[in-house]
């Protein structure tokens, strides 16, 4: 009996959003979500928040089955956090987001996937970045400086096995992941998040506090650079849309 060709599985996809104290936004966020069908899971990792964060989840989970929530008691920082979603996870491709972006519709999400998606267009990419663009100068003008630091990616999971667990601690998770992908020489395309921003640290901390939130990023981005190449600053080579 000729053997009957089945039809290829879709491949899986999960939304990983770390989330502190984030009860102001992330009802805004996971109500794009719910909107992307493309998507299996989206998981919310609650970060050790003081707030109704987690409440706010529960509600979308009671409604939505593909959302999903997973607690720290304690906040580890956001690579820890991903780690923790990857880890509970099967699916082969990834979307990391803020919490608290602004502006974020469905088509942004698309836009993230469908480089990881096409393998049979030449070009296709393992990671996305997606920049910010036409929403906040101050947001866009960081993302497009600095692109390595943006939050927001599309990316194929595997690529988490080579990250440095040590060099992702505390604020240094996107550099980690810039690092080994380039390492290892994984394909990065850029994608512009048209009208997309977020509110600065600085303007919900104060400034006061901000301020120092802020140089102690900047402090944990220089110790993950150097745990995860030797030295300040790597050479990137990306790949932008045509």
């Amino acid at each position: 009996m000729p053997k009957i060709p089945t039809k290829p599985r879709a491949p899986r996809i999960a939304a990983i959003i770390p989330a502190c104290n984030e009860a102001e936004n992330i009802g805004r966020v996971l109500a794009v979500l719910r909107k992307v069908d493309i998507l299996n899971e989206i998981i919310v990792v609650d970060d050790g928040s003081d707030d109704t964060t987690a409440e706010i989840v529960h509600a979308f989970i009671e409604q939505y089955c593909r959302v999903r929530l997973i607690q720290h008691e304690v906040n580890k920082g956001k690579g820890q956090a991903i780690f923790s979603a990857w880890s509970d996870t099967q699916a082969g491709y990834l979307i990391l987001l803020d919490a608290d972006l602004v502006n974020l519709n469905p088509s942004h999400i698309e836009a993230l996937l469908e480089a990881l998606l096409a393998p049979i267009l030449a070009g296709a990419a393992d990671m996305t970045l997606g920049l910010f663009l036409g929403g906040r100068f101050y947001t866009d003008f960081a993302h497009w400086a600095i692109p390595w630091l943006t939050g927001q990616r599309g990316l194929r999971a595997e690529i988490l096995n080579q990250v440095s667990r040590d060099a992702a601690a505390g604020y240094g998770f996107e550099v980690a992941l810039t690092v080994a992908a380039q390492r290892n020489g994984y394909r990065t395309r850029i994608v512009p998040l048209k009208g997309v921003w977020h509110p600065p640290s600085e303007f919900r901390r104060g400034w006061r506090h901000g301020i120092r939130w802020r140089l102690r990023m900047y402090g944990n981005l220089l110790r993950a650079w150097y745990i995860a190449t030797g030295h300040p600053y790597p050479k990137m080579n990306w790949v932008r849309f045509k």
